[in-house]
């Protein structure tokens, strides 16, 4: 299990429950050919990471934070804020797929992921 992805997810979890979230996220194919398992079997590639984008707040208060998690085993949680990136803005660029989120919230990249809300019930 990707620990990094998951550490993201436990971010979902608690801020649906502060505000009302967009949550998108899709995959990124590369050419990595030595880490896809399942094409023989299942004709299916693996992908080479995983992208998410969470929105919260309207208008003026619209904040977004996004990562591409690599699809590795070097993906762990103490990592997942080597995986930021600005905003949507790398995401539209990697993938080409346009985001529903303000124009000025596409370019900001926090220093850190959003933290646990305390008392946080991840479950």
């Amino acid at each position: 299990m990707n620990r990094a992805w998951q550490a993201s997810e436990e971010v979902v979890e608690c801020y649906r429950d502060i505000d009302e979230l967009l949550v998108i996220g899709g995959v990124i194919w590369g050419n990595n050919p030595a880490d896809d398992y399942f094409v023989q079997s299942h004709g299916v590639k693996t992908p080479d990471a995983y992208w998410k984008v969470i929105v919260r707040g309207t208008g003026q208060d619209e904040r977004a934070i996004a990562w591409i998690v690599p699809n590795s085993q070097d993906a762990t949680r103490k990592h997942l804020d080597d995986y930021l990136v600005s905003a949507v803005d790398e995401i539209e660029r990697v993938t080409g797929e346009k985001t529903p989120v303000a124009d000025y919230a596409k370019h900001d990249k926090p220093q850190a992921s959003w933290m646990i809300p305390v008392g946080c019930n991840k479950g």
